[in-house]
């Protein structure tokens, strides 16, 4: 009698689990970079999630499929302890770099993950379970093709600012010379006001990376501003303003700006 007891209990939580999950299912919100053609060098994929994600090993829910649709094998790190946020909604999934860089003994033996011209789809399975024990509501699929692979620095001498008006909470609009690592435009660029110090303000982005807009909290003062850039700032393939991700050990870095002066137009 007992064992009866105990199996209803059983089969009385897992309904109970069941309809919790079927009620608020965790998806995926966004994948970066958003480009419907990245280069074959391309060192990072960002995936998004709409809730905190358990700590198990993700990586068997995701696959890249090629374009008859088979997995392409040893594409990204195994990482026992994964790269997530701290609050495990974003995943970093990091393409073997071994693969990636040349020279090195995996890039040799297999060459890169990813080939030029050939079209390749991230699938996210329904399989990948969130904090509570919960599979995804559903799959999450994202196509792209690989281009040749991104061989130049970030240079933002060639970066085209577009100033906003005084008095006006417009945003300072920022046409980069190529896609950037998103996270990097998140937290590598600032706008420096008058006084030395970083304005306040909300960071947009757009057109598949390549543009930045910032839109100050307060109005905009008739007065000199720069855009700060820090060194690490980093494109889709790694490279950094004045040195490749892919070059030989003891290349030097090339000079770059890392001030972009701009003014708000006048009222």
């Amino acid at each position: 009698m007992r064992w009866v007891v105990a199996l209803a209990i059983a089969v009385s939580m897992a309904a109970g689990a069941l309809r919790a999950c079927d009620a608020e299912q965790t998806v995926v919100t966004d994948v970066y970079p958003t480009g419907a053609t990245l280069p074959e060098n391309l060192l990072r994929v960002y995936i998004y999630f709409s809730a905190p994600m358990g700590r198990g090993d993700i990586l068997p829910a995701i696959d890249l499929l090629d374009a008859q649709g088979r997995a392409v094998e040893g594409v990204f790190l195994s990482n026992r302890y994964d790269l997530w946020s701290a609050d495990r909604t974003r995943l970093t999934l990091l393409l073997d770099p071994g693969r990636v860089k040349t020279g090195l003994q995996a890039n040799v033996a297999m060459g890169r993950a990813l080939v030029p011209g050939e079209t390749y789809t991230l699938r996210i399975s329904e399989t990948a379970e969130d904090a509570q024990g919960c599979t995804l509501a559903s799959h999450h699929a994202v196509t792209f093709t690989a281009t040749e692979p991104d061989l130049s620095s970030p240079s933002p001498a060639e970066w085209q600012l577009i100033r906003p008006a005084s008095g006006t909470r417009e945003p300072l609009t920022v046409i980069l010379d190529g896609p950037v690592d998103h996270l990097s435009l998140a937290y590598r660029l600032r706008v420096i006001g008058p006084d030395g110090a970083p304005v306040p303000g909300r960071i947009d982005l757009g057109a598949e990376e390549t543009r930045w807009f910032f839109r100050p909290r307060q109005p905009w003062p008739v007065t000199p501003h720069r855009l700060a850039i820090d060194p690490i700032l980093e494109d889709l393939a790694g490279n950094r303003p004045g040195a490749l991700f892919d070059h030989p050990v003891g290349t030097p870095t090339r000079p770059w700006h890392r001030m972009l002066e701009f003014s708000p137009t006048p009222p």
